[in-house]
């Protein structure tokens, strides 16, 4: 198996300048590298007497309480922890350590020694339990890259060895059995057949965001970081999360089981009323017919009811994404493309419009239409709303040229212009093309 992509974007070097950067953290980082040294890995206690401001405000920062004692002490773990939600997640911790020293720090020998002896024992214990199935690979991998999930793996070594043996354990078998067999199953009954456990698997559990790692890893997608991209990853499995409240809302489709036609969409589309659409119902079938084999797909709820409203007695087909595309609007499209449609994505004029408009057209290329998301319908409905500078930096990322084009435009210009103004041209150009 080739390498794995990296998925962190974070170096050591710049959260040991982050910290560096900040005099509540020196007398703790300086604890933690003469514990590391006397210890042969990360772990100990913190002791903070006569604690300062700054130290105080690091550790409400931190640990979401406040301090108002002279002396505070903590576990080295559980203030590696603390960083698990912050762009800093996923940093190799010991790399940091060098950074932010300035140099390696050194182990008593005979402690390394016997710490990386009885460390590689572990993991390859259970890599031999696996050999060459994806969760073995998997490990091995990510030991020999420390990618992916090590540094994570690391801190739960230096926790709990056995702890973490079983946790992983439970993630190889999850692994295996859910990408020889990608059958649609929920997650808690999953986790369940595999650890007797339905919540083992959760995505607020150990055992939910190693099983995330490892999928990333098998797939070579990097590790998903909202909880839209981790449905799709579950999904891309055969795992199914959340399946009634992640919807979409679709008029005038017709959906298809095999060769059967769904009757409960028919009755919809023949009525020219909007359905909503679940991640079970999409589930359900194989295929979906448009009208005239294309799709128009509105970001804004009150564009998609005025369409559909104008729309009433006439056919076509018509989506509403309901601002950041859910996995069900995602898996619906995907089912569209497939069986041969086009889709006209039709969105706001801002940095969080692009943003969605962009990963869209990445992912359908060809067969998305960037629809009216041209400098010239900007300019016809910009509003006199400002956009912050944070919020214009967001589209540095873009991809798409059309969209890079109008992004030059809406920083230049720096206000917002909002798709409702644009009702009247996206209905001439749906009957046109209907």
């Amino acid at each position: 198996m080739a390498r794995y992509e990296s998925w962190w974007w974070m170096m050591p070097h710049e959260f040991a300048a982050y910290l560096k950067a900040n005099p509540g953290y020196h007398r703790i980082m300086k604890q933690i590298g003469e514990k590391y040294e006397s210890l042969g890995h990360l772990g100990g206690t913190i002791r903070l007497d006569k604690m300062t401001d700054a130290e105080r405000e690091v550790l409400r920062s931190l640990f979401k309480k406040n301090y108002l004692q002279k002396s505070a002490s903590f576990a080295v773990e559980k203030f590696i922890s603390a960083f698990a939600a912050t762009r800093y997640e996923g940093v190799d911790f010991e790399e940091m350590l060098a950074s932010y020293f300035g140099e390696k720090l050194s182990w008593k020998k005979d402690v390394k020694s016997q710490y990386d002896d009885e460390k590689s024992r572990c993991f390859g214990e259970i890599i031999e339990v696996f050999k060459e199935s994806p969760g073995a690979l998997w490990l091995t991998d990510l030991l020999k890259n420390r990618n992916n999930a090590y540094p994570i793996l690391s801190m739960k070594y230096n926790e709990d060895p056995e702890h973490l043996r079983r946790l992983l354990t439970q993630v190889c078998i999850g692994l295996n059995q859910c990408v020889a067999k990608p059958q649609k199953v929920r997650l808690a009954l999953f986790a369940s057949q595999m650890t007797r456990d339905p919540h083992a698997f959760d995505m607020n559990r150990e055992g939910g965001r190693l099983l995330l790692y490892a999928l990333s890893a098998y797939y070579r997608l990097n590790y998903p970081k909202n909880a839209e991209a981790q449905m799709e990853l579950l999904y891309k499995a055969g795992l199914i999360y959340d399946e009634v409240s992640n919807y979409t809302i679709g008029r005038g489709l017709q959906a298809f089981a095999g060769d059967k036609i769904h009757s409960g969409w028919v009755g919809f589309a023949e009525l020219g009323e909007p359905l909503h659409l679940s991640l079970w119902n999409i589930g359900m079938i194989d295929r979906v017919a448009c009208v005239k084999n294309r799709v128009f797909v509105f970001e804004n709820p009150t564009v998609f009811s005025e369409i559909a409203g104008l729309m009433e007695d006439r056919p076509c087909s018509l989506i509403c994404s309901v601002g950041n595309v859910k996995v069900a609007t995602l898996l619906l499209l995907d089912k569209i493309v497939q069986s041969g449609g086009m889709i006209y994505y039709g969105g706001d004029f801002d940095p969080e419009g692009l943003i969605i408009a962009d990963k869209l057209k990445k992912r359908y290329g060809e067969k998305l239409v960037l629809w009216h998301f041209t400098p010239e319908d900007y300019e016809r409905i910009k509003s006199k709303k400002k956009i912050s500078e944070s919020r214009l930096k967001k589209m540095d990322g873009l991809l798409s040229p059309e969209l890079k084009k109008l992004a030059k435009v809406i920083r230049s210009s720096g206000f917002s212009a909002y798709q409702e103004l644009l009702v009247d041209v996206y209905l001439n150009d749906i009957e046109k093309l209907n």
